[in-house]
Formats: structure tokens, C-alpha cells, sequence
């Protein structure tokens, strides 16, 4: 077995955030608000995109960036809030959700038994360990990493070293990273030197990469397939 260390993303590989991300803002929304229409969701969903982006390169911090996405949708979706408020508000809905990939706990269910999985996380620490209670996941994995917590983000090399040393300090050549971020699991897996799993969900195309841009080791379309991979 050459992996006995697996490294599992959160969001968009094992939580399916978007449906999580709809459901709390609306919620928020509504009780801020008092309203709700349907093309705030997508909006949202490029602020605060954006605004992770912005944090990856270390542009900003995750105090700021908590406030920024909700200050910039308010201003382009014509709304009036308070974006710290709307910021606490949308948490406390988000830590509480429990919207699984397909698949995902029956795998962990699974490779557990097998592997020793650490989930690591560019996210906030309230939502990030709200939703791991609540899915059930929390019991497969040796440790759960944390950008918020322990002060940097993937793809750093050192929010990796972190996680290497949460694992046992196994040989870098028995991880494997499994994520479906380019710019922060792909990347971050070649800045630290493991390899990687890149989850490219049905549908979606890799794009053009030019010479300088993270390869993965693996890429697979279902959460299914990483078992091939594994054997």
C-alpha cells in the first residue's frame, strides 16, 4: 500500500458547500432583511469567492475577509445590513448544516479503517468544526486542520507542515492530497512535495495549464474512484 496518509479537503470535496452556502444565506438574508431573492445566491457566491481568493494570496486576513463579502454584496445587491451581523448570523446557520458529496461519508466510513485521514481546511473555525459534528465525519479523522486556527492557509507550505506533524510525521511519499482546488489543495500539495488527488466533479473541464500552473498526481470525477486509485 503505497498511501497510508490521506489528506481530505473540506468543502466541495467532502462537504457540498454550495448547497450549504444557499440554504444559510438565504436564512441570513431573511432575517436580516426580512426578504429574499433568488439572484442574491449567485452574487454572493462571486464576492465570496472572490474574497477566498484574495485571501489564498495573503491579500487580506480572514478577520477582514469575514466582513468584506458581506460588505460587497450589500453594495452590488442594493441591500441594507449590517455586514459584521450579517457576517455572525450567517455563521451561526452555516456551522449547522450537514450537506454531504454524494458518497462521501461511506467513503470515509470506509478508509478510515485502512488509512489515517486528517481533513484540512481553508475555512473558519465555528463553521468548519459545527459541520463536522453535525455530518457525523468527525470520528474519521486522526485531526482536523484549520486555516483560522493555527494562523495560515493552504496553499502554505507551512499550514501543510502543520497538518504533516498532526499526522505522525509520516513519510511525504505515503500522503496523498485530495481536494478540488487547484490554487490552494493542488498547489499547496506541490509547494510541500506530496502528491495529489484533484476532485474534478461531472462535468467540469481542467483548463489550459501553462507551464507554471500545479499538476495533480490524479484527477477522478467521483469520490468513488479514488478507491481505484488506492488499491
Amino acid at each position: 500500500m503505497k498511501y497510508t496518509h490521506l489528506f481530505f479537503d473540506a468543502d466541495g470535496t467532502l462537504f457540498d458547500f454550495n448547497t450549504s452556502e444557499k440554504k444559510a444565506l438565504e436564512k441570513a438574508v431573511r432575517t436580516l432583511c426580512g426578504t429574499w431573492n433568488p439572484d442574491i445566491a449567485p452574487l454572493y457566491h462571486q464576492v465570496n469567492k472572490a474574497a477566498w481568493k484574495e485571501l489564498e494570496k495573503k491579500h487580506i486576513t480572514l478577520e477582514q475577509l469575514k466582513v468584506l463579502r458581506f460588505k460587497n454584496l450589500m453594495e452590488q445587491a442594493g441591500l441594507n445590513f449590517d455586514p459584521a451581523e450579517m457576517s455572525k448570523v450567517y455563521t451561526d446557520f452555516l456551522s449547522q448544516s450537514d450537506d454531504l458529496i454524494p458518497g462521501a461519508s461511506e467513503l470515509l466510513a470506509e478508509l478510515y479503517q485502512n488509512y489515517v485521514l486528517v481533513l484540512v481546511t481553508n475555512g473558519i473555525t465555528k463553521v468548519q468544526r459545527g459541520r463536522v459534528k453535525t455530518t457525523g465525519t468527525e470520528k474519521f479523522f486522526r485531526s482536523v486542520v484549520i486555516s483560522e486556527e493555527i494562523g495560515t492557509a493552504k496553499p502554505d507550505p507551512a499550514f501543510f507542515q502543520v497538518a504533516w506533524e498532526q499526522a505522525g510525521t509520516p513519510c511525504k511519499n505515503q500522503i496523498l492530497m485530495i481536494g478540488d482546488s487547484m490554487t490552494s489543495d493542488i498547489q499547496g500539495a506541490n509547494n510541500f512535495g506530496i502528491d495529489s488527488c484533484l476532485f474534478l466533479k461531472p462535468g467540469k473541464v481542467l483548463p489550459p495549464l501553462d507551464e507554471t500552473a500545479p499538476r495533480p498526481t490524479f484527477i477522478i470525477h467521483n469520490l468513488s474512484q479514488l478507491k481505484e486509485i488506492l488499491r
